[in-house]
């Protein structure tokens, strides 16, 4: 399946071997660089990088030459290569991954940095190692749901903010919302950024609302940076601010939440962690109540249905009168036949 050359010195650690590639590339190069600039370069001392010359001298018999008149390092045999760096076969399928996982991050916001990654890693690795990816597709898959929005546009703009979250610095930004239907301008100071099944969101204090507040990046419309700098809200914590979110759904305020689950799906239930602040209790019927709290129901509302009849809110009364009322509907509609 998977196919490389055996190394010839065993157990270097990737660091070293690293070290020996960039070596051998730069002895090849004809700059005949010294002791001190590649020490600059590989960010470490001196005294390491002559360590690394007497092994590859020593060891792996390189024709290391020291240039007087050039005042650097030079391959007296340019026909000589290093012994390739060996990947276990765990390793490969980690590396086959991350190009799929490329693949999958085209046209992303997360595409550059992933290319810039899996490129470093590629400079390392001998020319002989291949992978057959349509063998590994038949072991192996994952899924990432597309990129909700235009590419380009939330490419844009993630940029925009990333670099704004940064520096802490204010920007402007024209917002579509959805619940109203309607587009509006404000100021907000960014935060943090969230990815989150296929979207990327905006956690940002709003000027206009004068509240923390979560924005959707394939919502915005166009955003304006300012000379404008920030400091977060007094008391802010992003750990507790996302701690009570069920997703990324935020609300006022928080909720005690509690849902019966039948005996068929308790089982299932606890082999997850739902939220942080979830405690399950086993009944004696088999089922199970699932307590947690939450500042957002919306979203738990929507998960809850997707278990239909095994499932049932205890708390809140709000919440409970919500499906209800949902159930109602969707029992109506199936009644009418329309």
């Amino acid at each position: 399946m998977m196919q490389c050359s055996p190394v010839k010195v065993a157990f270097l650690p990737r660091a070293r071997f690293a070290r020996l590639y960039y070596l051998h590339r730069q002895f090849l190069s004809g700059v005949y660089p010294n002791v001190p600039r590649l020490a600059r370069e590989m960010e470490v001392q001196p005294r390491t990088v002559e360590r690394d010359i007497e092994y590859m001298r020593d060891r792996l018999g390189a024709p290391i030459t020291y240039c007087h008149k050039r005042k650097g390092y030079y391959y007296e045999n340019t026909g000589f290569q290093l012994p390739p760096l060996r990947l276990t076969e765990g390793e490969l399928v980690a590396l086959f991954l991350g190009q799929k996982l490329l693949a999958q991050c085209a046209g992303t916001p997360l595409e550059e940095p992933v290319r810039s990654a899996m490129e470093k890693v590629v400079t390392l690795l001998p020319e002989g190692v291949t992978v057959d990816p349509e063998v590994l597709d038949q072991s192996i898959s994952f899924d990432m749901e597309p990129l909700r929005g235009d590419e380009q546009l939330v490419a844009r703009v993630y940029s925009h903010l990333a670099a704004a979250v940064e520096t802490r610095h204010t920007v402007w930004i024209s917002y579509y919302s959805a619940t109203r239907d309607e587009i509006n301008e404000r100021h907000v100071d960014p935060y943090h950024l969230r990815y989150y099944r296929g979207a990327w969101y905006l956690i940002a204090f709003c000027h206009w609302r004068q509240a923390i507040r979560i924005f959707a990046l394939d919502r915005i419309r166009s955003i304006t940076e300012t000379d404008r700098t920030f400091t977060y809200q007094p008391g802010f914590s992003l750990a507790d601010f996302l701690g009570t979110a069920f997703g990324i759904e935020m609300g006022d305020e928080p909720h005690e939440v509690s849902i019966r689950f039948s005996r068929h799906q308790s089982r299932w239930v606890r082999e997850r962690q739902w939220h942080p602040t979830q405690r399950l209790e086993p009944q004696p019927d088999g089922s199970l109540i699932l307590h947690m709290t939450v500042s957002g129901l919306g979203e738990v509302k929507r998960w809850v249905l997707g278990f239909g009849s095994h499932a049932e809110v205890l708390t809140p009364e709000s919440l409970r009168q919500e499906i209800i009322r949902e159930l109602i509907g969707v029992t109506e509609q199936y009644k009418s036949g329309k």
